[in-house]
């Protein structure tokens, strides 16, 4: 008899305890049986990027997570097949003068794709313009329906113009904007960024610059000083155009070019420069990417 009341007591106390936690949960406005929404892992979601000094790679591992597959467009572009199935299609890349970069758009003229859902996002570092809605109408020029297309703003490793010491100590949100990025993707949001200060002139000069661009030549953008440089290989392993080649003395460098400036951000002795640079004596790599990272997604065997 003791026994029985013994455990009922237990018992009284088991159930008084999760009424008292849905109570307390109840007044936070969660509920006791609510979980928080995940993406689900049993999707295959490719990741297409394009980096140079790591950030685009940067948001591809994020939205990857641990289950994304990712696959640089300088190394897979090489394949003599490029048809791609997924249950989710992403492509990374920044963007160059409110466009993409040239490998980029071959890439996506060349292969083919399947997917319920395709999206991209597009790093920047000063002004996105209206390179979302640019990027929509070139997919859909190629056959290619793009379900979501954002912009984020990141670090702006554009020489010419920005200083690295400035530009890194610039707070731009990254976290933040990058989470509310990842949401929207694993909850499939259909979305495509719009520029709306487009005036006449506005519109024909991003249509002057989208057009004009490129095509680039690495030995008209490049200085290199022989007397600093040590023959290191950096500016080749990370050239997703295969741009260097190295001889006793210094590298060589000629050919089509992205102008990504990956090998003038690399190099070790600041010994490839621009004929004008807003700060030569700084340089940038995305904090969360090592060099190792840039020389597996770019080097050009």
């Amino acid at each position: 008899m003791e026994q029985k009341e013994s455990m009922s007591r237990r018992d009284a106390l088991k159930t008084m305890g999760v009424i008292v936690a849905t109570a307390a949960l109840s007044t936070t406005g969660l509920s006791a049986f609510a979980a928080p929404e995940k993406k689900d892992k049993s999707k295959k979601r490719l990741l297409f990027y394009f980096t140079a000094t790591g950030n685009s790679l940067f948001v591809a591992r994020e939205l990857a997570g641990e289950t994304g597959q990712l696959l640089s467009i300088p190394q897979i572009i090489k394949d003599e097949r490029l048809d791609f199935e997924a249950d989710e299609i992403g492509f990374i890349f920044p963007d160059y003068a409110a466009s993409a970069p040239m490998m980029v758009r071959e890439f996506v003229s060349k292969a083919h794709f399947k997917a319920q859902y395709i999206f991209s996002v597009i790093t920047f570092g000063n002004f996105a313009a209206n390179v979302a809605e640019w990027w929509n109408d070139f997919c859909k020029e190629k056959g290619l329906q793009q379900n979501y297309i954002n912009t984020l703003l990141m670090v702006d490793n554009y020489l010419p113009v920005f200083d690295m010491n400035e530009q890194i100590k610039i707070d731009k949100k990254i976290p933040e904007n990058l989470a509310a990025i990842a949401g929207d993707v694993n909850m499939h949001k259909q979305f495509i960024a719009h520029f709306d200060q487009m005036d006449d002139r506005m519109q024909g000069f991003l249509k002057r610059l989208q057009d004009n661009h490129f095509p680039m030549e690495a030995e008209r953008l490049l200085r290199l000083n022989t007397e600093t440089c040590i023959v290191c290989g950096t500016c080749a392993a990370v050239c997703p155009h295969g741009n260097f080649r190295m001889t006793d003395t210094h590298a060589e460098f000629s050919g089509s070019c992205e102008y990504c400036l990956a090998c003038v951000h690399a190099c070790p002795q600041k010994a490839l420069t621009l004929e004008r640079e807003r700060n030569p004596q700084a340089r940038f790599r995305n904090e969360n990417i090592s060099l190792r990272d840039i020389k597996e997604a770019n080097h050009q065997k």
